[in-house]
C-alpha cells in the first residue's frame, strides 16, 4: 500500500537552502564569541595532546592508547597544522560544523513539519544542546568525535525515513549514501557509526512486504536481534533506569517496525545497498589496521569489546527529577486526550509552565540537563506507543526508530555532553511527535494553527532565558587571554580568568624547568599541561582510569617512563569521578614516581616533580 501524508510542508529545493543557509549564519554568529573561549584540561586536553601527536607522525592504536578512529586524528592533526600547531583551526571549525548541523536541523523539521516549529526547534537547539558557560567555555568546541558523527547521523535518519515511506526515486543510491555516511560517522567514533547503522536497518524494515517470506524473515530476525543486542549491550549496568530510557524504546521500534508496503522493496537489496556503502568506507582503512594490529586489536581496541571502557566509565542512568516527572505526566495526559476537545494544547502549555518554573526552582542547569536526559524516552514512547497513527506516518515511524537505536550511545556514559551530541536526531524526533499531537487535535477540534506561533515564542522566550546569561556579558565585557602557551589563545572574561591560574602556573612551571623538546609526563587525567606547555609526551597511556589501563599497561606505562626518563612530573588530584581512585589503583606507578623524582613545587594542590 501506499501512504499519502495528509498534510505537506514541502518547499522548493532552493527556497529550503536558502533558509538554512540564513539559520547557519545566525548560529554562527551565537557561536564565534566563544570560539577561543575557555579550555577542558581533562577531555579536551587529552584530545589535543594526542591529536598533536598524531600531528608528529604517531599512529593511533599502535604508538598510544585510544577510543577513537584514524580518520578523527587524520582530520583533527591537519586542522592542528592547518591552524599553525593552535588550536586555532580546530575551533574554528568547531563553530563551522555546530552551524551546518543546526542549518541542517532546521531544514530537515522545515521540510517535515513548516517554518515555525522549525525555528523554534533551532533556537531551542543551540540554547540547551550548544549551551555556554562564562567560567568554563563551550563543549562545542571541543574536538569530540561525536560532533562529526552527529552531521552524519541526522543525514541519514532523513534518508531512511524518506526511503522507508517510499518518498524518494533511486532508493538503491541514497541507501548506498546513506551507508557511507554510517560508514564515516564509525570511521571517527565506532559505536556512533554502527548505531546509525543499525537505526537505518531497523527503519527500513517497515517498508518490506510482508508477502515475501524472505523478507518477513530478515525483518524478524533484525527486530528480535535489536531488543537482544540492546539487552546484551546494557547488562554490565542494568538498572530501571537504563531499561526504561534505552531498552523500552528500542523494544517499542521493534514492535513498530514490521513490513508494511504490500509492494514494498525487497529486504536483502536495501540491506545490501546499505551495507555496501559502510563498507566501502570503512574497508579503505580497517583492513590496513586490521593486518597492522591484528584481528583481536580490531575487536580490542577498535570496537571496544574487551569490556575496558564499560568497567571504567560506566554510569548509572540519571533518575528523574521533578521538572521531567512534570513533562512525563504531561506528555502521559497529552496521549492520553488526544484529539479531545481543546484540552490537548491547555495540558502542552501548562506542562511547559510547570517544567520551566520547577526548573528554575531546583537550578536551571542541572533542571535542564535532567530533563534533556530523559526527553529521548519520552519522546520516543509518546511516539511510537500509537501504532495507528504510525501507519499513517511512516516517515515518522522510521525517524523514531532510528532514533531509538541511535540513543543507545548514552551507554555507558548518560551524561549531558552524549546528550547533545545526540541531539539532533532527537530534536527531529521531537518536533515531528509534537506536531503529530498538535496536528490530531487541529483535526478533531478545527482549532486555529496559532499553536504553531505559540510554540515559536515560548521556544523563543526558552532559549533566550538560557543563553543570553552567558552570551550577553561575553560581548559586552571583552575578554583576557589567558597564559596558557601559544598553541592555546585561550580568552576568559575577566572575573572568571582565575578558574584557570592553576593551569596557568602549572605550563609556566613546566616551562621553566624543562626545556623545547625535552618530554613531560601527567599523571592522571593531566595530559593537556604537555599540550599547552609544547612538551613531548611520548607514552601509550596519556590518562589513567582505574581498569584503563589495566595491570599490564599500568606495567608498559613503568617501563615506558624509565626509558624516556622525562625531566619532569606532574601529579595532580583526579578532577572528575571516572579517576578518583587513580591513585590508589595505579600505587606501582605513584610508587615508581616516588623512587625516581623528587618534589619541586606545589600549585594549588598539584605537584610538579623532578628527575632525581
Amino acid at each position: 500500500m501506499r501512504l499519502k501524508p495528509i498534510e505537506s510542508w514541502e518547499v522548493s529545493a532552493a527556497r529550503l537552502a536558502a533558509e538554512a543557509f540564513v539559520v547557519a549564519v545566525l548560529c554562527g554568529a551565537f557561536l564565534w564569541p566563544f570560539r577561543l573561549y575557555g579550555f577542558d584540561l581533562i577531555d579536551e586536553g587529552t584530545q589535543l595532546a594526542q591529536i598533536e601527536r598524531v600531528a608528529s607522525g604517531a599512529r593511533p592504536y599502535v604508538d598510544f592508547e585510544t577510543g577513537y578512529t584514524p580518520l578523527y586524528f587524520a582530520f583533527e592533526a591537519w586542522l592542528f597544522d592547518l591552524g599553525g600547531g593552535t588550536i586555532v583551526a580546530i575551533r574554528t571549525f568547531g563553530v563551522i560544523l555546530q552551524a551546518v548541523l543546526v542549518g541542517g536541523l532546521f531544514a530537515s523539521v522545515r521540510a517535515w513539519a513548516g517554518p515555525q516549529l522549525a525555528s523554534a526547534v533551532a533556537a531551542l537547539f543551540v540554547a540547551f544542546f550548544l549551551p555556554v558557560s562564562l567560567r568554563t567555555g563551550a563543549p562545542f568546541n571541543i574536538p569530540y568525535p561525536g560532533w562529526l558523527a552527529a552531521p552524519a547521523a541526522l543525514a541519514v535518519q532523513v534518508m531512511v525515513s524518506r526511503v522507508s515511506a517510499r518518498r524518494i526515486r533511486r532508493r538503491d543510491l541514497v541507501l548506498f549514501a546513506s551507508g557511507a555516511l554510517a560508514g564515516v560517522a564509525f570511521s571517527v567514533k565506532p559505536n556512533s557509526g554502527l548505531l546509525v547503522l543499525a537505526g537505518a536497518a531497523l527503519a527500513l524494515s517497515p517498508s518490506w512486504s510482508p508477502r515475501r517470506p524472505l523478507d518477513r524473515l530478515l525483518s524478524a530476525a533484525l527486530r528480535l536481534g535489536a531488543v537482544v543486542a540492546t539487552a546484551v549491550l546494557l547488562a554490565p549496568g542494568f538498572g530501571y533506569g537504563y531499561a526504561i530510557a534505552l531498552l523500552v524504546p528500542v523494544a517499542l521500534a521493534a514492535w513498530r517496525t514490521a513490513p508494511a508496503f504490500e509492494d514494498g522493496d525487497a529486504a536483502l537489496r536495501q540491506l545490501g545497498a546499505l551495507a555496501a556503502g559502510f563498507v566501502v568506507v570503512v574497508g579503505t582503512w580497517l583492513v590496513p589496521l586490521a593486518r597492522r594490529i591484528g584481528t583481536e586489536g580490531v575487536l580490542r581496541q577498535v570496537l571496544l569489546l574487551d569490556g575496558s571502557v564499560v568497567d571504567a566509565y560506566l554510569l548509572a542512568f540519571e533518575p528523574p527529577a521533578l521538572p521531567t516527572v512534570a513533562l512525563a505526566l504531561g506528555a502521559v495526559v497529552a496521549w492520553t486526550v488526544r484529539g479531545r476537545g481543546r484540552l490537548l494544547p491547555f495540558v502542552l502549555v501548562t506542562t511547559g509552565v510547570v517544567v520551566a518554573l520547577l526548573g528554575g526552582a531546583l537550578g536551571a542547569r542541572l533542571a535542564a540537563e535532567n530533563v534533556l536526559l530523559w526527553l529521548g524516552p519520552i519522546v520516543l514512547v509518546l511516539g511510537l506507543i500509537d501504532g495507528a497513527a504510525l501507519a499513517r506516518w511512516p516517515r515518522e515511524r522510521a525517524a523514531l526508530a532510528f532514533l531509538a537505536v541511535y540513543s543507545l550511545q548514552l551507554f555507558p556514559r548518560p551524561d549531558s555532553i552524549h546528550v547533545a551530541m545526540g541531539g539532533a536526531p532527537l530534536a527531529l524526533g521531537a518536533a515531528l511527535v509534537w506536531r503529530r499531537y498538535e496536528r490530531a487535535w487541529r483535526e478533531a477540534t478545527g482549532g486555529p494553527g496559532a499553536v504553531a506561533w505559540a510554540a515559536l515564542f515560548a521556544a523563543l522566550v526558552l532559549a533566550v532565558g538560557r543563553a543570553a546569561p552567558a552570551w550577553i556579558p561575553r560581548v559586552s565585557e571583552g575578554a583576557e587571554t589567558l597564559a596558557l602557551g601559544a598553541r592555546a589563545p585561550v580568552e576568559v572574561v575577566a572575573r572568571h580568568t582565575s578558574h584557570y591560574d592553576r593551569a596557568a602556573k602549572l605550563v609556566t612551571e613546566v616551562g621553566a624547568r624543562s626545556r623545547p623538546g625535552e618530554a613531560v609526563f601527567g599523571f592522571p587525567d593531566i595530559a593537556g599541561i604537555g599540550f599547552l606547555a609544547a612538551r613531548p609526551q611520548p607514552y601509550y597511556y596519556l590518562y589513567f582510569v582505574p581498569g584503563r589501563p589495566g595491570r599490564a599497561g599500568e606495567a608498559r606505562a613503568i617501563a615506558r617512563l624509565e626509558e624516556v626518563a622525562p625531566p619532569v612530573a606532574i601529579t595532580c588530584p583526579p578532577h572528575v569521578e571516572a579517576f578518583s581512585e587513580a591513585p590508589a589503583y595505579f600505587a606501582r606507578l605513584g610508587d615508581h614516581l616516588r623512587g625516581a623524582y623528587a618534589p619541586a613545587a606545589e600549585v594549588e594542590g598539584c605537584i610538579v616533580h623532578l628527575r632525581r
